[in-house]
């Protein structure tokens, strides 16, 4: 407790400061007001009991959306679809199936989550724009040429394929 006139710390209770002398009156709070201030603190912990759960839950979700819808670059994750869409071609190659649709298909799906694990990947949109040439799938190819040269206008590759688009479709 302090004095309100001096300011000094005196002892709880005190009637008077023995510093300065000075009368200290003690001002107690009504009990209603103490009531109403108990009942606003149940009401804060009350409300806490129910946010802090709810307030969990949402980050929960918001993490779980954002790793769901914004996936991290992983260029190592990336490298290992890359791999296993080039076996999957190496094998239809070898084999002659150059034919084989569900193979090419699952090469597709290995570059596409190659690509999408590390857009900046020149090697996989390449052996995916190869792969989609191998299916006939020539509106792909165009879409993803048009990608790759919005990345680098300039890309040998990605020219070459356009001009061949051009000449292939009148």
């Amino acid at each position: 407790m302090f004095c309100p006139n001096c300011g000094r710390q005196i002892p709880d209770g005190s009637k008077f400061c023995p510093y300065c002398g000075k009368k200290i009156e003690i001002v107690e709070e009504p009990k209603s007001f103490k009531k109403e201030s108990l009942k606003k603190e149940k009401r804060k912990v009350r409300l806490s009991i129910i946010l802090i759960p709810v307030v969990v839950v949402l980050i929960v979700i918001s993490i779980v959306f954002y790793f769901e819808f914004f996936p991290q670059v992983n260029p190592a994750k990336s490298s290992e679809y890359e791999t296993k869409g080039l076996t999957i071609l190496s094998d239809i190659v070898a084999n002659g199936n150059l034919a084989d649709k569900n193979k090419l298909s699952e090469a597709s799906r290995c570059f596409e989550k190659a690509i999408k694990l590390n857009p900046d990947s020149i090697t996989a949109s390449r052996n995916l724009i190869f792969t989609y040439l191998l299916s006939n799938n020539f509106s792909d190819v165009e879409k993803e040429t048009e990608k790759m040269l919005q990345k680098n206008p300039n890309d040998a590759f990605s020219l070459k394929i356009k001009e061949l688009l051009s000449e292939e479709m009148p």
